[in-house]
C-alpha cells in the first residue's frame, strides 16, 4: 500500500516539475510557436473599407468572378439570426489555392478572416464570422496568381459587432 502511494507521489511530482519547467521555458521566449507567430497583416485587418483591406492584403490585382468558387453563408444562406456567430463555408475546385479572404462590407473593419493555405489543406473550409448589420459578405481566393471573387448578401436580426 505504501509503495503505491509513493509511486503516485513520484508521478505527480515528476509531472508538476515537467509542466513548470515547460511553462518557464515558454515564458522566457526560448520556445515559440513559430506557426502562430507568422506574418500578421495588421494593416489589412485595421482597414476601414473593403478596398483598403484588399489593397493591404493582396496588393493591386484584377479580380475575376468565377463559378469555380462556391460560397455559403449562414443557414439558410441569406439569413442569420445572430450576427455575432454566422457560419460560413468556402468550397472551390481551384488548384494551388494560396490565400482565402472573407470580408463583410458593412462591418467597422471589413476583413473578417484571412487564411494562407498550404497544399496539404483541402476545402471546404468552415468557420464563424461576425456581421454587424445586413451586408454583402465577400469571399476572395488567390490561386495560381489570380484572384477569384464571389459574394452573398446576408441579413441579420441581431448585429454582432458592438
Amino acid at each position: 500500500m505504501t509503495d503505491d502511494i509513493m509511486q503516485q507521489r513520484r508521478a505527480i511530482l515528476k509531472g508538476a516539475i515537467s509542466a513548470s519547467t515547460l511553462a518557464l521555458v515558454a515564458a522566457s521566449g526560448l520556445l515559440l510557436p513559430r506557426q502562430l507567430l507568422a506574418h500578421w497583416p495588421k494593416n489589412a485587418f485595421n482597414a476601414e473599407t473593403v478596398e483598403d483591406a484588399l489593397l493591404a492584403l493582396l496588393g493591386e490585382a484584377d479580380i475575376a468572378d468565377d463559378a469555380a468558387l462556391n460560397f455559403k453563408v449562414g443557414s439558410p444562406p441569406s439569413y442569420a439570426i445572430n450576427g455575432a456567430s454566422v457560419p460560413i463555408q468556402i468550397q472551390s475546385d481551384l488548384n494551388n489555392i494560396e490565400r482565402i479572404a472573407v470580408l463583410v462590407e458593412n462591418n467597422p473593419f471589413p476583413l473578417a478572416m484571412s487564411l494562407e493555405l498550404t497544399p496539404a489543406v483541402s476545402l471546404p473550409i468552415k468557420s464563424m464570422i461576425k456581421i454587424r448589420e445586413d451586408s454583402p459578405v465577400i469571399a476572395i481566393i488567390r490561386a495560381e496568381g489570380k484572384l477569384y471573387k464571389t459574394s452573398r448578401f446576408v441579413e441579420v436580426d441581431i448585429g454582432g459587432c458592438g
